[in-house]
């Protein structure tokens, strides 16, 4: 009898034993499918994952800076400063637009402040890409420089000698280059004239100048004036001597040498992706005239990487073999500075700054290079923000140097 009832309770010992170690193993197995199932989720959600997030919040940047990560702690220090000042401005409600700085070809700073299209609030992104209105009387002065370099043309040539109808006198092409040609300006002149067609091209600005005349300014040579019409000339000569469109030229010697895979030229038709659309500061569409199909003096459409490729490859002679001659001093400007061929020269004590500005309906852009840390900006607005060209800050900012005060040129 004892010996049953021992038995007994030894079996159902075992039986609590073996029940309580089974419960311990899948509860040990239950948290670690638990735990595998959370870090799956987490991964999928990105919670901790140290990406670039596309902010929503219009008080906000729309992406973070991007830099290496290799940065040193010396360009880290450059980069907070750029970024400072940048987000300083778009707090303010002065800056809305996309920069991109590198520094001895090292990208240093990149950000996106803004909308791209205040119409449907979409944000601007680092790939958004802005018309840069007067920017583009670069890429035409080096296609110009191109054929130079092939022999097709000479900086002494008369434009007569290509448009023999031409109604005005001893014009060189160095003087359409450099603004000191003296003819009219299209863009006032067209006011003036019967109205003909409710577009313009290019062979209908020197159409308009063969049939109409319109009185120059000055003797060519004589002194410097800004002038859309010389660039309009100059896209005209490209196409008659390459036989090309200038657009068709321009990619295929410029965008395409310096991997400008993002780089177009603007067309009225076109809707495209992440094209940056122009506002104004009353949240207004900026919409297109009859300008608007003119290139040359404007025209081409990038974004502030591609125009960080165009500084690398052209002032390392990648592009043209003879970019000093297109950044040589030929006209004084104003304000101590200097206009090239297509460029603009801003001596700055010894440092110089090669440079140009646009501004076109709701655009302002900036390019800067300097030459003896090969800094190069990018700054695009798509609402006419003031500040963009404000860069002697920045060059400042930089140096850690304390701010001058900021002359310059609109375009």
């Amino acid at each position: 009898m004892w010996g049953g009832v021992i038995r007994r309770n030894f079996l159902q010992n075992c039986t609590l034993v073996f029940n309580y170690a089974t419960y311990k193993v899948m509860r040990l197995l239950f948290i670690a499918i638990l735990s595998v199932c959370l870090i799956a989720l987490a991964s999928y959600i990105g919670i901790g994952k140290p990406a670039n997030i596309v902010k929503t919040n219009v008080v906000k940047h729309s992406e973070k800076p991007v830099s290496p990560p290799t940065l040193s702690k010396k360009l880290q220090k450059k980069q907070f400063v750029l970024d400072s000042i940048f987000s300083s401005d778009f707090k303010k409600g002065v800056f809305n637009g996309c920069v991109a700085v590198s520094h001895q070809d090292t990208l240093i700073y990149q950000s996106a402040m803004g909308f791209e299209n205040i119409v449907c609030k979409k944000n601007l992104c680092n790939e958004s890409v802005f018309q840069l209105a007067s920017v583009s009387k670069m890429f035409t002065a080096v296609a110009v420089l191109k054929l130079v370099e092939q022999n097709k043309l000479a900086l002494k040539d008369n434009i007569k000698k290509y448009f023999p109808d031409f109604p005005y006198q001893n014009i060189t092409i160095e003087n359409l280059l450099s603004h000191t040609s003296g003819i009219p300006n299209y863009l006032y002149f067209y006011y003036h004239l019967p109205k003909q067609v409710d577009i313009l091209t290019n062979a209908a600005v020197l159409d308009l100048l063969t049939t109409h005349k319109p009185a120059v300014y000055f003797k060519p040579g004589r002194r410097f004036q800004y002038n859309n019409t010389n660039y309009v000339l100059l896209a005209l000569l490209v196409e008659k001597l390459s036989g090309q469109s200038f657009q068709a030229f321009v990619k295929q010697n410029i965008f395409d040498v310096c991997g400008m895979n993002n780089s177009y030229f603007f067309s009225v038709s076109d809707t495209l992706k992440n094209q940056a659309l122009a506002f104004d500061y009353r949240k207004r569409p900026i919409g297109t005239d009859e300008f608007d199909w003119v290139v040359g003096d404007k025209g081409v459409c990038s974004t502030p990487q591609d125009m960080l490729l165009f500084g690398k490859n052209l002032f390392e002679g990648k592009v043209i073999s003879n970019i000093n001659e297109a950044i040589k001093p030929r006209a004084r400007t104003g304000y101590g500075r200097f206009y090239g061929l297509g460029f603009r020269i801003n001596p700055n004590g010894g440092d110089t700054i090669i440079f140009h500005n646009g501004w076109w309906h709701g655009y302002r852009t900036a390019f800067q290079y300097r030459k003896s840390d090969k800094t190069i900006m990018a700054i695009l607005s798509n609402r006419l923000d003031k500040n963009v060209y404000q860069t002697a800050r920045l060059f400042n900012a930089l140096d850690n140097k304390s701010s001058a005060k900021e002359e310059g040129d609109s375009e």
